[in-house]
């Protein structure tokens, strides 16, 4: 009997956040909507950190972060406002503020953001240089690979005067 009382409190509950979700989307102009989108791609999945809300599975959770991200765009709230909202909400496992975890990818206008950016291009660029020295050096080996080079005038004469003999 409890089972069964959990099961349709659990399928009442999902009901009305489904019936939330709609009333909030219906209010959201194509601008808001856009942005909605864009919000979910940006925010992790609190329940599990295992991908953006807009890509993860179906729970309570993420159901719930959707509304938020909604209704904060209803009550007009820009982009940044909605970012920082969900990085100060509390984990309530660690009951500190999710911070820039909860960023699918950091902001670029922070350091950190700049950094990560920042490193990408300048890895590139080492690793442009890295292959260039070495294409450079394998190129010069093949060059210095010439036996004619190396050999004197007098062993060049030797050898080709034992080829004439045999033939």
């Amino acid at each position: 009997m409890k089972t069964k009382t959990i099961i349709l409190l659990i399928a009442l509950v999902s009901m009305l956040s489904a019936q939330d979700y709609e009333f909030y989307n219906q209010k959201l102009t194509d601008k808001q909507n856009e942005q909605a989108i864009y919000l979910e791609k940006n925010i992790m999945a609190t329940c599990c950190f295992g991908g953006p809300i807009y890509m993860h599975g179906k729970n309570q959770v993420t159901e719930e972060a959707k509304i938020t991200i909604r209704r904060l765009l209803i009550e007009g709230k820009t982009t940044d406002e909605v970012l920082d909202h969900f990085r100060n909400s509390i984990d309530p496992r660690t009951k500190q503020p999710y911070g820039n975890r909860i960023l699918a990818s950091p902001k670029a206008s922070e350091t950190v953001g700049k950094v990560s950016y920042w490193m990408v291009v300048l890895f590139s660029l080492v690793g442009l240089v890295i292959l260039g020295y070495a294409l450079k050096k394998l190129h010069s080996s093949k060059q210095d690979s010439d036996p004619s080079d190396k050999l004197s005038a007098e062993t060049l004469k030797k050898i080709e005067s034992e080829l004439s003999d045999l033939d």
